[in-house]
């Protein structure tokens, strides 16, 4: 699958595992770095899904397709899937957005 990333600042983060563990903790990292690298392994979103890693689950709201991978306890790694509801199981190319905690009615980006 192919994994981009939704702007710049985002990609430099990701592509630069180090530079990521000055943002958040190494655990983080560790688990971030798993999630994507098994991304990027799967043919489609619809294999990973069936992997039943990182807990996947579907968010509500405007802004397209998105999905969230757990972390830890409330930060998710946040995932925009190129497809429409139809399509998500052979959707093979998604933007990371970041990672985030959106309990509670709002979002806190820990890495945007």
């Amino acid at each position: 699958m192919i994994v981009k990333y939704v702007n710049r600042k985002v990609e430099k983060c990701f592509n630069d595992y180090s530079r990521m563990q000055r943002v958040i903790p190494i655990d983080w990292v560790r688990t971030i770095k798993k999630h994507i690298d098994r991304l990027e392994a799967a043919e489609c979103f619809g294999d990973f899904l069936r992997l039943g890693l990182g807990k996947p689950e579907m968010l509500s709201g405007p802004g397209g397709i998105r999905y969230s991978l757990h972390v830890v306890a409330n930060v998710r790694l946040i995932l925009l899937l190129d497809a429409d509801k139809e399509s998500v199981n052979d959707c093979r190319e998604l933007e990371v957005e970041g990672v985030c905690d959106y309990h509670g009615g709002k979002e806190n980006w820990y890495i945007p």
